[in-house]
């Protein structure tokens, strides 16, 4: 049932799909999206639709293709889409490629952080093609869970449904390839500024910087300015001392562009308080945020900067839980 967002009923789902695995079969240069594999989802909705009794109207967002390729223009045009079409149905589904899930999962979960009704992502791990596909499973999941009704953004995957800003990819081969607390993220502080926020700016650069052993300083070089860094920090906050990397960070601070450690444990809390280790971070203006991972502050750093807000209410905002994000345990 193909309609456009403007034909949608009060009882009826919208479900927007993107590509992703879930729409790919086998070709010469390995697995793409495929006319079949369009067809496939669609008979699945269409027989879900008809078991359940409720209108599900599927929309494709042209150019369907790989997640690899997807980012903040994507994020944009998706939160414009289901703002528009959240007061006349019951919620949204996202058919979705899995390697950069978690990323457009969390950017969704900000931008659509009081959204009255379900907005929930699904993808596969294998095609409809493939033996032990997961696709029929995940999508009628995420169906499913629309019509529960309860609002947020939320993934809907292997029989779990998984608050979307806590979300992050375990595993490429098992079915159940995603960790993250079971539950739906939505508005959980009043210091969300949702107001000031119309979209996400792709033009901005937010980098993502990985603190390796001994001198790890050349990480925090890049060919243009970034407008907010994400950095992968050891354990629950530590890093070589480094004199050229805490240089750097100092003229990243004083050119008032936000830093905020993440561990490379997916999730674990990182206090740079803790150990003497992360104190040269601190010092220079790292922001420590809990339990967040990479893809939440990434999504996060892009929303707060989108939002207008000035670096030191950005600072003190990324170690605010405003969905959820902070609370991620695997």
């Amino acid at each position: 049932m193909t309609a456009g967002l403007g034909l949608a009923g009060p009882r009826s789902v919208l479900v927007l799909v993107t590509g992703g695995t879930a729409t790919m079969g086998g070709g010469a240069d390995g697995l793409e999206v495929t006319a079949e594999g369009v067809d496939g989802l669609r008979a699945i909705v269409d027989a879900w639709s008809v078991a359940r009794q409720v209108r599900a109207d599927l929309v494709l967002d042209h150019p369907l293709r790989d997640s690899a390729e997807m980012g903040p223009a994507d994020w944009t045009r998706w939160h414009r889409q289901i703002r528009a079409a959240l007061p006349s149905v019951a919620g949204v589904v996202v058919v979705h490629g899995t390697d950069s899930m978690a990323f457009s999962a969390a950017a969704l979960a900000f931008a659509l952080a009081d959204a009255p009704r379900p907005v929930v992502l699904t993808g596969a791990q294998r095609g409809p093609g493939e033996p032990g596909s997961d696709v029929a499973d995940n999508l009628r999941l995420a169906l499913d869970t629309v019509v529960a009704g309860r609002g947020g953004v939320s993934l809907a995957f292997a029989g779990q449904v998984r608050a979307a800003a806590t979300i992050w990819k375990r595993s490429t081969t098992d079915l159940d390839g995603f960790a993250g607390l079971v539950g739906t993220s939505r508005r959980l502080s009043l210091y969300l500024p949702l107001g000031g926020f119309t979209g996400f700016d792709e033009d901005r650069f937010v980098a993502l910087a990985t603190v390796s052993l001994e001198q790890w300083h050349d990480q925090l070089m890049w060919s243009r300015p970034p407008s907010g860094v994400v950095l992968r920090v050891f354990g629950g906050g530590t890093a070589p001392q480094d004199k050229v990397a805490y240089e750097r960070l100092a003229a990243l601070r004083e050119a008032e562009v936000p830093v905020v450690a993440v561990s490379q444990i997916p999730a674990a809390a990182v206090d740079l308080r803790r150990y003497a280790a992360g104190r040269g971070l601190l010092e220079h203006g790292v922001v420590s945020c809990g339990c967040m991972t990479t893809e939440a502050a990434f999504a996060k750093l892009h929303y707060l900067i989108a939002s207008g807000l000035p670096y030191d209410e950005i600072r003190r905002l990324l170690s605010v839980d405003l969905v959820g994000e902070g609370r991620s345990r695997g």
